[in-house]
């Protein structure tokens, strides 16, 4: 952080309800059961694809005996444990669900019991059926006499996501599929892309790190055939945390980590003032912080285990920038920190400290356990070496890098130089995304990913006086920089060394006026941009030279877009996916549009820190 680490030693949860049915286990004429004794756990959260959604035809006036169904997959493990379907006034009689494999093997079934005249209704497998990631599957109910709910062409070029769970548009296999039949069968019919709101409750695999996910189908938000682009690896975004019971709090797709480095919080004001600045998280406390402080005002720590510590406490500190202070190797630590004397028997005992605090660590499978690294993850080691530290030890994960303000960092010939950077093109937001693209590539090296959180300064991390101190545009930038290369949270560091502002607490400290408004402003975009941020990206590059990302929610696009290292300031064009229907894009915070036309879209960027959040639209 510019200075190590030397401790020794919530945010609201949405929640669902549906009715809940008894269930009743069916052996079915013909059918095929294949129960799994899985059982995930009762802390575990329950998705589904369409929590809160309900169909604009409730009920069709055919009256034909048939079998309704959705093809679904789930981007990790986890398990089935029922079926629900949206009921309309003339969808009468006695209800079955079914769960199949994609080939039509059944592997579960059970009958709706107590059900309401209308709306979801739910019914529970007697076992919960374990499922694999990335893996088709149908989800179907009988109706026996017909008025089943049913939207058509939904599935016509969009796909649904909910969580870690796809319903993908229709495609070389059509979704919404239906069978006819006085009994439930497979079904593989479909008509005109209908949706008929048949859904599925899944709890992702408690003991299951989430993999990185292969492409899946691509979404579109028009009639038009749309276009097929594959998906960024991530961890899964706020489902990650549910394999995390300790950090299950943190599942929920409108929430983001915004957090500041090292505070103290001794009493209402400190969290008042966070508060106010859209912070929502703590990445480390003082000695003397009250953890209950933290939990009564909905805040979340990851830190040392003080006094009092609680659910406020979603995560474990390792240590801070070991990779620099005690170096690769498993060579004997003496317990030591920097500054109290020898620290390693030998230099080399990094993976030796991180090992021996994880060992530490209470309720090993409770929390996230995490760990900030530095110049030797990013500069100096092998990509063995980094790659220990990074894969070896944490569930989540950092590096702080101060582009903006270090006086070393482009100079010294085993710093920036290593990854390419160099004065001029130093002290730019687009060095902030290539921490995060070095971070990313090493975690993914053992086929598995973490969360990896972006930092950023906030003040003069260095007593330096020559060095720069950073500007609020400039910290904007990097922070939107840093989300475009795919941070899963940002952390402030909060200290000021040398500058205008010498305080451990810039962002309360009066000194610190320049930039908060910059902070709070940031931290409400990302506040309104969370579900947008939560789902997965696609793989796609708008223009050479440029920085961005493109999401899908809602039934729009979403284009974040920033110049990359080594392309001037001024005007840019974009050019879209061939498919993505829209005429105008409206700049999200800016209060304009700009024209789309022949697939592509124009706009200024006068400063190397410019950013543009675009939404388009059908």
């Amino acid at each position: 952080m510019g200075h190590y680490l030397v401790r020794q030693g919530g945010n609201c949860v949405r929640t669902r309800s549906f009715l809940v049915a008894v269930p009743t286990v069916l052996a079915l004429a013909g059918a095929t059961l294949a129960i799994s004794a899985a059982t995930p756990t009762s802390a575990t959260i329950t998705e589904s694809l369409w929590p809160n959604a309900s169909p604009s035809v409730p009920s069709d006036p055919d009256r034909g005996s048939v079998e309704l169904g959705v093809r679904f997959t789930s981007a990790v493990p986890g398990y089935v444990t029922g079926v629900r379907f949206y009921k309309g006034p003339s969808n009468t009689g006695e209800h079955t669900g079914s769960l199949w494999s994609a080939d039509g093997v059944r592997l579960a079934a059970v009958a709706f019991t107590g059900e309401t005249a209308s709306g979801w209704q739910q019914a529970l497998f007697a076992h919960p059926v374990a499922i694999a990631a990335n893996t088709s599957y149908v989800a179907s109910y009988h109706a026996p006499r017909g008025g089943y709910s049913g939207d058509q062409g939904y599935f016509r070029g969009y796909s649904q996501f909910s969580g870690n769970l796809t319903a993908p548009k229709s495609g070389p296999q059509a979704n919404g599929v239906f069978a006819y039949g006085r009994s439930s069968k497979f079904p593989t019919q479909s008509y005109r892309d209908a949706n008929y709101f048949v859904d599925v409750l899944f709890q992702a695999d408690p003991n299951a790190r989430p993999a990185p996910v292969s492409p899946v189908p691509s979404v579109s938000t028009s009639d038009s055939p749309g276009f097929d682009l594959p998906r960024v690896p991530w961890e899964g975004g706020p489902a990650y945390y549910a394999s995390y019971p300790g950090a299950k709090a943190w599942n929920d797709p409108v929430f983001f980590p915004t957090a500041v480095w090292f505070e103290s919080v001794l009493g209402q004001q400190d969290v008042d003032t966070d508060k106010a600045a859209g912070l929502n998280a703590y990445v480390e406390l003082t000695n003397n912080s009250d953890p209950a402080l933290v939990r009564a005002n909905g805040m979340a720590s990851i830190a040392a285990d003080l006094p009092g510590s609680g659910s406020e406490r979603v995560g474990a500190l390792l240590a801070d920038e070991v990779d620099m202070w005690a170096g690769p190797g498993t060579n004997a630590w003496t317990g030591n920190y920097p500054g109290k004397g020898e620290v390693c028997v030998v230099r080399g005992c990094g993976y030796t400290v991180l090992k021996t605090l994880s060992d530490q660590v209470k309720e090993p499978d409770a929390r996230l356990r995490y760990a900030n690294f530095g110049k030797g993850v990013l500069f100096w080691e092998s990509e063995a070496e980094a790659e220990k530290f990074v894969n070896g030890y944490t569930t989540a994960t950092s590096n702080d890098v101060y582009w903006y303000t270090d006086p070393n960092v482009c100079t010294s010939p085993s710093e920036g130089p290593v990854l390419g950077v160099v004065n001029p093109n130093c002290r730019l937001a687009a060095n902030y995304g290539l921490t995060m693209d070095r971070m990313r590539a090493l975690d993914a090296k053992d086929g598995k990913l973490q969360p990896i959180f972006g930092f950023v300064e906030t003040g003069h991390p260095f007593t330096d006086a020559g060095s720069p101190t950073i500007t609020g545009p400039q910290l904007e930038g990097a922070v939107m920089n840093s989300l475009i290369h795919e941070a899963r949270g940002i952390i402030y560091f909060n200290h000021s060394f040398g500058g205008p502002c010498v305080s451990q607490h810039v962002l309360r400290d009066p000194c610190g006026a320049a930039v908060r408004p910059s902070v709070t402003k940031m931290n409400d975009r990302i506040r309104q941009l969370a579900p947008i941020l939560n789902t997965q990206s696609f793989q796609y590059s708008f223009a050479h030279g440029m920085d961005t990302m493109l999401k899908s929610y809602d039934g729009s696009y979403y284009v974040f877009a920033m110049l990359g290292r080594g392309t001037s300031p001024g005007k840019q064009v974009l050019n879209l996916p061939a498919g993505m229907a829209g005429s105008r894009a409206s700049v999200l915070f800016e209060d304009r549009e700009v024209p789309v036309v022949d697939g592509t879209l124009s706009d200024d960027f006068p400063a190397e820190y410019s950013y543009h959040v675009y939404r388009i639209s059908p």
